[in-house]
């Protein structure tokens, strides 16, 4: 009896009269699963580390020689990273305002690239129609309009000091409001002016869209991410934050210490922030229409 799974010639042959169906296809071998090395392994974790947590690595007394010097390589690249990031920021301090600099402080200076160079007019639209191009050009300006009476006027001087030395590459400016803007109403201090390249972005009056005296810096800094007027969070604030709420309860709300803006959290919509109509001006906020408390520069 011919057995029809034997390897033969003579069933070959039979294959090949179509007495026998054809042999099944062999199973093809199975792929091989990458290996991840110990170097693939600390690689990895060296790359997604920062400055602190590769000195944190380096303390490690169980470390081998490769491992340890992988770690002192991207320890130092990560400085390096940090001091052209220092040399990038021109600014750093919350810097008083006087109202005859307006323009040129703010306005020609929002202007200026990070390199110190003014930008260029450019068409926002492309040949296809429209889309802006990307990045953020020129320089980030923030006013803060205050009045000392104010109580949120004192409780967002010291954020604003802070996320100016946390954002050296963004202007953070200050001026009495009064001074700024004659008559301008109480009702609507403090206000920040948010300029980029020319233009004003936006404008808070009156705290909107924060959290009146509860706004934490993370909260600001959220906001003035939203405007555009920083490119991207402090890490050093966002570590801060960490600590602040690793000595939290578990059963503390920790959305109150977070800074991203989102139109539940910090109310914003449409409307609740007003917004420059023009270059320089500012809608004072009043009800009656009365066009002495703009700001037209």
């Amino acid at each position: 009896m011919v057995n029809p799974n034997e390897d033969t010639e003579f069933n070959d042959a039979l294959r090949a009269h179509g007495i026998l169906p054809p042999k099944p296809p062999s199973r093809s071998p199975s792929p091989d699963i990458p290996h991840i090395t110990h170097t693939d392994a600390v690689r990895a974790i060296a790359a997604t580390a920062d400055t602190d947590q590769l000195v944190t690595l380096l303390e490690n007394e169980n470390l081998d020689s490769d491992d340890e010097r992988m770690f002192e390589d991207y320890r130092r690249k990560r400085m390096m990273e940090m001091k052209k990031q220092e040399k990038k920021g021109r600014f750093g301090s919350l810097e008083p305002l006087a109202r005859e600099d307006f323009v040129k402080e703010v306005t020609e200076g929002s202007k200026i690239s990070p390199d110190g160079i003014q930008e260029e007019e450019e068409d926002d639209e492309d040949e296809e129609g429209g889309k802006q191009r990307g990045g953020l050009k020129g320089t980030g300006v923030v006013v803060f309009l205050y009045k000392d009476s104010v109580p949120l006027s004192q409780h967002l001087r010291p954020l604003l000091q802070q996320l100016a030395a946390a954002h050296p590459s963004t202007k953070f400016l200050s001026i009495p409001a009064g001074l700024c803007i004659p008559n301008y109403p109480d009702k609507n201090v403090p206000t920040l002016l948010i300029y980029r390249n020319g233009e004003i972005s936006g404008n808070v009056i009156a705290g909107m869209g924060l959290k009146g005296m509860k706004t934490t810096v993370r909260d600001l800094e959220g906001l003035l991410l939203y405007y555009k007027a920083l490119e991207r969070p402090s890490p050093a604030l966002l570590r801060q934050q960490r600590d602040n709420d690793s000595d939290l309860d578990d059963d503390d709300d920790l959305d109150e210490h977070v800074g991203a803006v989102n139109s539940r959290s910090t109310n914003i919509r449409s409307g609740g922030i007003g917004v420059g109509t023009g270059r320089g001006k500012v809608d004072s906020g009043d009800e009656d229409g009365d066009d002495d408390s703009d700001f037209d520069l």
